[in-house]
């Protein structure tokens, strides 16, 4: 193949130069620019009543992904990309582990002091941090739960990474009736080694801020194995509770000493934002544009709220410029999702560009734009005031989902002939952007082939720095791409300049709806609380908040009457929403989220009567249904998919083209002869005439398919134009993620 051919030599042959060089110029074609983003996110935990977080999972991110995944691009100067660090994360992340543990902190003996902590924030970090720090020897029946009882518990890990710690996987399958009290210390030390990045886990690392972090007196590697070197003690429990501080201390520093400086064209990572409490934005400016997507969906009452949308935008900017000291200039919105109506206020808070889904830009006017472009783009009708960029979905579901279990380098392999194929043409001068956007915390652990996909992200990163010293592909980040880095030889590309985007679609990232969150009867009921919660609080006369001034003193009225409207702010966030109904479920674990949801809510109540409101907090149905059909496809399952297709016609004369033809309105419903396959390097294709005929298409994951090709026959006939004429001779297909599909035409696999 043509261009795996090039792909090769130029990785055999790239010379080795400086990495603040820019590329080597290209004259005759436009350049491949890749703009890789790392989404990563939690949903606020909090239970202000409690001032506990209810779920560990920013902790365990935190020491598994947030820190890691940015710092492994120092080894790789060429590479620039992007990371999404919502501002519910980052809350929780500094005020409920850093900053209440580190004055905790014994530096010289390495340790936490437990009783100085316990006795000031006991109850009020996350449960796990109480249970390393306590003596196990004390837990009742609330430490076993949280131990091994609970939907999330010590075992909420995904199960390849269970398999490569052998002590783990022991316990896992052990009758939990004979644990001993040395079993017990290992589960709850297990739980948070196993949310360890394999680097902190494999020798010693010096962190952002200097500290040198080293577990290997407590664990090794045997191969892809992790051993414990001895049983853990309760010693070494609050040791592991102390070495996890120091990394998530370390987060926002590491962030800060990485990040891309479009002034002085230094760093290399650029940090974006999301909406403050990671809301559906347009489902909070406009309940009703769901009905352009969903036009046969129930929705709930109408409401159009605005006022909220810019308080998450504008809160989520100062948020981030406390934090980091500047400005951010990108955004993901929440889920991807987007509307005309948001851009002039992203426009108005400073922002210079977001991003959302491919699915958005093929639903999008003109029809057919092209994902590989940055497109300008402005809601109100005028001159484009701000850049879009469209992730492209089948690159970046097979890093999320299909290459879990390839190895590292052929996957790699995949992933950048698949990228070489957007290529500029040798007679397009103009530049192309390619960008993929995917979770950076929650696919790694799912890699079976090695150790929480570090193989991986280091091939890739390997491979991307050889392109970039051959000049054919350079990685960006967004704002680099705009502004332009003449350090790198990267040229601007002002969003005046862009082709326009006369048009924005209005959905999400997912299905190119807002269908996961609003139009099942548990989603549309959860809506109908959250109206009628705000309408209570806009009857009770408390102000809005205004973050132009400074807050006001603790306990006082005002600041009563604030942390209600938080509560609001965090109730629109778009988890809960996403786990009600039956298109999404995470099994006996959504009842946490429906409880979080009714905690916000409540809450609202709570501070309005602590401001001196006269109200009554509503007893609150249950919004999950009693008896639900749970699927069994996880969090995707109602989701649709890239789904390559690929059919060999070698040897065989195609007069016109292949086509395709199936069960699915996606394949024509058995029509044939409408949904042509290509042979010319789109639609998926990745070499033009060479006899493999293809079509990328998005498909329900989960759903059983079948389909047949046909050959140049006439629309809607089928004339014995198929490869198996005739009922009962079809392929099948079950649809799974980032599913590749390779076909021989006439052969039957």
């Amino acid at each position: 193949m043509r261009k795996l051919a090039i792909f090769i030599t130029l990785l055999t042959t790239c010379a080795v130069t400086q990495a603040q060089q820019p590329p080597p110029a290209l004259t005759d074609q436009g350049t491949l620019y890749l703009a890789i983003l790392w989404h990563q996110h939690q949903p606020l935990y909090l239970d202000p009543e409690l001032d506990q977080l209810q779920g560990p999972w920013v902790r365990t991110h935190a020491t598994k992904d947030y820190y890691d995944m940015t710092a492994a691009v120092q080894d790789y100067p060429e590479i620039h990309f992007t990371v999404n660090l919502t501002p519910s994360l980052l809350l929780q992340l500094t005020e409920y582990y850093v900053n209440r543990l580190l004055p905790f902190l014994d530096h010289e003996r390495k340790r936490v002091d437990a009783d100085r902590f316990l006795a000031e924030w006991g109850g009020r970090t996350d449960p796990w941090v109480d249970l390393l720090l306590r003596d196990t020897r004390e837990f009742g029946e609330t430490e076993r739960g949280l131990l091994h009882d609970n939907p999330w518990s010590c075992y909420s890990i995904a199960d390849p990474l269970v398999e490569k710690i052998p002590r783990y996987r022991e316990l896992k399958y052990q009758d939990p009736s004979t644990y001993t009290l040395q079993d017990l210390i290992d589960l709850k030390g297990l739980f948070w080694l196993g949310y360890f990045d394999r680097d902190f886990l494999d020798g010693p690392v010096e962190l952002a801020d200097g500290y040198r972090l080293d577990l290997s007196d407590l664990v090794a590697f045997d191969g892809d194995e992790l051993i414990l070197r001895r049983p853990l003690s309760e010693a070494d429990c609050n040791r592991i509770l102390y070495e996890s501080v120091r990394i998530m201390k370390a987060v926002v520093p590491l962030h800060r000493q990485l990040m891309y400086d479009p002034d002085t064209h230094t760093g290399q990572v650029e940090v974006t934002t999301t909406p403050f409490y990671h809301p559906i934005l347009p489902l909070i400016i406009d309940s009703e544009l769901a009905a352009v997507a969903q036009p046969f969906d129930p929705l709930p009452p109408a409401h159009s709220w605005p006022e909220d949308a810019r308080a998450q935008v504008e809160q989520a900017r100062r948020f981030y410029t406390e934090l980091f000291g500047v400005q951010p200039r990108g955004m993901w919105p929440g889920e991807g999702s987007v509307c005309a109506a948001m851009v002039p206020l992203l426009a108005e808070q400073g922002f210079l560009w977001f991003a959302t889904g491919d699915g958005v830009l093929e639903q999008s006017q003109p029809a057919g734009s092209p994902l590989y472009y940055a497109w300008g783009i402005d809601g109100d009708g005028g001159e484009p005031r701000v850049a879009g960029l469209f992730r492209e979905t089948f690159l970046s579901d097979l890093i999320g989902f299909r290459y879990k279990t390839w190895c590292a380098e052929k996957a790699v392999d995949d992933f950048l002939e698949r990228v070489l194929s957007y290529a500029p043409g040798p007679d397009e001068p103009r530049d192309r952007l390619l960008t993929v956007i995917l979770d950076g915390e929650n696919a790694w652990e799912w890699y079976t082939e090695e150790y929480d996909g570090k193989g991986f992200i280091h091939a890739l990163y390997r491979r991307l720095a050889a392109l970039y010293h051959s000049g054919r592909v350079v990685t960006v980040t967004p704002t680099e791409y705009i502004l332009g880095n003449p350090a790198r030889g990267v040229p601007p590309h002002p969003v005046a300049e862009l082709p326009r985007l006369e048009q924005l679609w209005p959905g999400s990232w997912i299905n190119a709806s807002y269908d996961t969150w609003i139009g099942e009867e548990e989603e549309n009921l959860a809506w109908t609380l959250l109206a009628g919660t705000r309408a209570d609080l806009i009857a009770s006369g408390a102000e809005a908040p205004d973050y132009s001034r400074p807050a006001p003193p603790r306990d006082t009225k005002r600041w009563f009457e604030l942390q209600a409207w938080e509560e609001l702010y965090a109730a629109e966030g778009s988890d809960w929403f996403w786990w009600f109904g039956a298109d999404q479920t995470a099994g006996e674990g959504d009842s946490q989220f429906e409880k979080g949801f009714l905690v916000h809510l409540r809450n609202v109540y709570r501070f309005l009567g602590e401001a001196g409101y006269a109200v009554t907090t509503p007893e609150f149905p249950p919004i999950l249904k009693a008896t639900r059909e749970q699927g069994g496809q996880g969090t995707m399952a109602r989701s649709l998919t890239g789904v390559l297709f690929q059919c060999d016609a070698g040897g065989i004369e195609v007069p016109v083209s292949l086509y395709i033809v199936g069960s699915t309105p996606q394949l024509g419903n058995w029509t044939p002869n409408q949904i042509a396959l290509h042979d010319d390097g789109t639609h998926g294709d990745l070499t033009a005439g060479d006899d493999v005929w293809s079509l990328q298409i998005r498909l329900p994951i989960g759903e059983t398919i079948r389909y047949k090709y046909t050959n140049s026959g006439q629309s809607g006939v089928w004339g014995g134009t198929e490869e198996f004429p005739g009922p009962g001779h079809d392929r099948e297909l079950t649809v799974d993620k980032g599913t590749v599909v390779l076909d021989r035409y006439g052969v039957l696999n």
